[in-house]
Formats: structure tokens, sequence, C-alpha cells
């Protein structure tokens, strides 16, 4: 999930739901007040289902699923599903679009309708579960011919109607399933991206550069070209560039010389020499803390960094590989810059890290500029100095 919504360093991020902090309770009382039928009876069903045993995903896929079934109950199931998209807890909001998905399946036109009101709901969490627990499956179902209807959406006032149109077609998005169509032909979506290439909200770019960069993975072509053409446009949009960098940021890692020079990075002379702090013996979840001085013996330019941490595989010959963004670099003609780098090693259950001979390597504009090499040792200090050269 995007933004706030997803764990990031340092942030608490999403977990499942426990006995001590759950929104059933909530969820239940506003059904009570929105005359959704069997209010009370939620809880005991979801329980009787498996919802604490569940992840996290699984549980909002049973509240969501259960809700509807109560909503077909009613009366009139979408005045009762309206009237608990208007309730105040972003909490309780954010069920209804998966719940809608489930009423308004053979109504592709009144889902639309639904969606576009709902999307423009301020709260990032309801905004996340509109394009993919609401807008995405009806994508699949729909086909390309959604692009047509939701081109109106990149016209919309606001930002978060906008956003959602993108979000919600994009090839892989984040905790969905990858959209079959969207992948195969990625090119579908661009009456969706370029009216867009204006964009002023960051909100909405980042979700246009996060589908270019869902593009670039397996359309690199199609990708550059696009950011090539929106760079040349004369005025180009106020965010054309934070767009490009983003939405080729696949592609800048990976060293494609043609989107670092679409970027404006170029070849560089520089001389680099890279340290690691501590000494070359390191523990699995310590924290590895890179030193360069980089030494430019060209013209003043700009170089962007991308590191690779390699540590030993389960299979001889076959380690593993993982290469990490950067920052831009600016140096001066003739002059000499001192950067850090600081990343974790994680060992987990599910990639558990095996001892042996590890190598870090540092790439500024897609070419190899240092690299050195550090032991993986678990239960040993570390000590001494380790040098290491381009």
């Amino acid at each position: 999930m995007p933004g706030k919504l997803r764990r990031r360093r340092g942030g608490e991020g999403l977990s499942r739901e426990t006995p001590e902090s759950s929104v059933l309770p909530l969820l239940e009382a506003a059904c009570l007040e929105t005359g959704v039928p069997r209010p009370l009876a939620l809880q005991r069903e979801l329980v009787a289902a498996g919802y604490w045993e569940a992840t996290l995903l699984e549980q909002w896929g049973l509240v969501s699923t259960l809700l509807s079934a109560h909503l077909a109950e009613a009366p009139d199931p979408l005045e009762a599903l309206f009237r608990l998209s208007g309730q105040v807890d972003a909490r309780v909001r954010f069920f209804v679009p998966a719940a809608a998905d489930g009423l308004l399946q053979g109504s592709p036109e009144a889902s639309l309708g639904f969606y576009r009101r709902l999307a423009a709901d301020p709260d990032k969490r309801v905004a996340e579960a509109v394009q993919a627990f609401g807008l995405r499956p009806l994508a699949e179902r729909m086909g390309p011919s959604i692009v047509g209807l939701l081109r109106a959406w990149t016209d919309d006032p606001s930002p978060f109607v906008r956003r959602a149109a993108v979000e919600a077609t994009r090839p892989r998005g984040v905790w969905v399933r990858h959209l079959r169509w969207s992948v195969e032909d990625p090119a579908l979506l661009l009456p969706l991206l370029r009216p867009l290439r204006r964009e002023q909200d960051r909100y909405p770019a980042n979700a246009v550069a996060n589908c270019l960069n869902d593009i670039s993975r397996t359309r690199p072509q199609l990708a550059r070209e696009v950011v090539r053409g929106w760079l040349d446009e004369e005025p180009c949009g106020p965010l054309v560039a934070h767009m490009a960098a983003k939405g080729l940021r696949s592609l800048v890692k990976q060293g494609d010389p043609l989107a670092l020079r679409l970027l404006g990075f170029g070849r560089l002379e520089v001389q680099v020499n890279a340290r690691l702090s501590g000494g070359p013996r390191v523990r699995p979840n310590q924290a590895l803390q890179f030193e360069l001085e980089v030494s430019n013996q060209g013209p003043a330019g700009e170089a962007k960094l991308v590191y690779e941490i390699e540590t030993p595989g389960r299979v001889a010959g076959r380690p593993r590989r993982k290469r990490y963004q950067g920052r831009v670099l600016r140096l001066p003609a003739g002059d000499r810059l001192k950067v850090r780098c600081r990343e974790r090693i994680f060992d987990t259950r599910a990639a558990p890290l095996i001892d042996g001979a590890c190598r870090a390597r540092f790439f500024l504009n897609g070419e190899v500029a240092a690299e050195l090499a550090f032991e993986l040792a678990r239960g040993t200090g570390a000590g001494g100095e380790l040098s290491a050269g381009g």
C-alpha cells in the first residue's frame, strides 16, 4: 500500500487486528446506526470464520464479504451503503469500497459513479481502499474499456480522484494482483497518463510516476519514449522532472544508459575510494556504514549514486544481490566530495543470511566506480580496518 500506510523505516505501519485493538465494535455500531441488517452479529460471525487467526489482508476480505452479505438483506441495500459511506470515522468508510464491489458487480456505471464520489474522500486510508478494493476489481472485470470511462476523472478538481484513476489501473500496484491486460499492453493507459503530465499536485503525480515505473519493468522503451516526449514539451509541466526521475527509477537502478541520459546523467571522470566503517566483519541485522571519497577529475556534473550489496546465497556461485537508490551527487570541477551511505542487511526467517564473503559495489551514472569486500559472520565482533579500491 503506497504512502504512509505501508511500513516504513522508523514507522509503525499496519498490522493485523487483535481483540484489544479491533475496529469491529465501531463497525457494528456504525451498521446499527445506518440500518445494516443484523449489525450486532458481525463480530460473532467473523470470529467464527477465523478472523483473529487471519492475515491483515484476509481480515479485510472477511469483513468486506460479510458486510456485503448483510447489506444485501436490507430493503434498499444501496441506501444503506450510502449511509455507511457517510460515517465520520474513516476506519468504517475504509470497508465501504470492497462491500460496494460485492453489491454493484452487475452495474459498472453505477459502480463508477459511487466510487468517484468516495474517491474524493481526503482520508488516505479510504483513498487506498477505493482504488485497491473497489476500482481495481472493476478494472479486472471490464478490461481496457474502463480507461475511456476513467478519462474524465483526470480532469476532476480533487487530486484524490485524479490519483485513483491511475492507481487503480497501473500494471502492478501494491497489495493487489497484477492487472493482466495492463501488464500485457501498457500503452492502453496512455489516455490516462497524458492529461496528467502537467499535474501540479504531487499526490496524483506520484501515481503517474509509479505507473511509469511499472511499465518500465516490461516495456522500458515505452516508458522512456513517454518521458522523453514530456520532457521535450515547451513548456513542460511543473512536476515532469519529478515524474521522470521517479518513473524511471528501476531503469536507473539497473544502470540503463538511455534512462540515465534522459535524466541528464552523462559519463564522468571520477576516482572513488570506499571503506566500511567499523571494520571488515559484520553481523546479520547490522547497519553497514560506507564512506566514499569521490574525486572529480573532469568538468562539473551530477552523478546518480546506486549501490549493490552482495551476500552468499544458498547455492554456491549464486550470491544474493540487492541494489539501493542513493542520492544525486553534485560534483564541482576538480573537487573532492565525501559521501556516507547507511544500509542494514536483514536476517529473516523467510530469507536467512549465510555467513561468508560479501561485496559492496558503488555505481555512478550506471558505471562501477568502486567496490569493497567484507565478511558476514554471526557472533563475531568487528575489528580492524578495511581498505577498498575501485
